[in-house]
């Protein structure tokens, strides 16, 4: 099969396993119940819609040795977390059955608040668009009974194919076929950069193409 390149891109960020971007926060649904929460992590790292009562309204750095003084504009401890300014960008655009919710986050005391809003980031939108054989700079992952892969860790720009109906729909999704990556619209991008909040993601751009049978 034979494809050719668009003039058209999206854009990928590999931000889901960046270990800058952990911080050492317990959530009060991790505390209710471990099991359940983590099953909740892994489905919005699918992409599968989830309802609001499934995330925390409260999390809590975990350790009292760890001194956190600030958080960035996007962070993980399981849970994505946005500030208020990335909620604000990501508002403007389509976000299908993606979710933001309030969440507090509070020293370890449990009581002293952390200064500003902040929302979970609850992904719910998946599309399957991937093309891997268009894709040079994509791994298979082993061990899994799927045809599922991942970007390389580096070096990753225009290393990933899409149909052109990826174009369509969400503005932010994960892909079926692939793990440890999201995707964002070249106009969210435009947009996030604007507002100097890319640096976190490190976006880098993917290809779409089409079948040219």
């Amino acid at each position: 099969m034979s494809y050719r390149t668009l003039d058209a891109r999206v854009w990928a960020t590999n931000c889901l396993t960046d270990g800058e971007l952990i911080y050492g926060f317990r959530s009060d649904k991790s505390l209710e119940d471990e099991e359940s929460a983590a099953d909740t992590m892994n489905r919005a790292e699918r992409g599968e819609p989830q309802p609001a009562d499934c995330f925390p309204k409260e999390m809590y750095v975990a350790s009292e040795y760890e001194k956190i003084k600030t958080v960035p504009d996007i962070f993980t401890s399981g849970f994505w977390v946005v500030s208020a300014r990335f909620a604000e960008v990501l508002r403007r655009f389509e976000l299908g059955q993606t979710g933001l919710y309030p969440v507090k986050l509070f020293h370890h005391d449990r009581k002293t608040p952390f200064e500003g809003e902040c929302f979970v980031l609850a992904f719910g939108e998946a599309k399957d668009t991937f093309v891997p054989e268009e894709s040079p700079k994509v791994r298979k992952i082993p061990f899994t009974k799927k045809d599922l892969w991942g970007p390389k860790h580096s070096d990753n720009e225009y290393g990933l194919a899409f149909e052109e109906r990826v174009i369509q729909g969400a503005d932010l999704w994960m892909e079926k076929k692939l793990r440890h990556v999201f995707f964002l619209s070249d106009r969210l991008v435009e947009a996030l950069k604007a507002e100097k909040l890319t640096k976190p993601l490190k976006p880098y751009r993917c290809r779409v193409v089409s079948n040219l049978y």
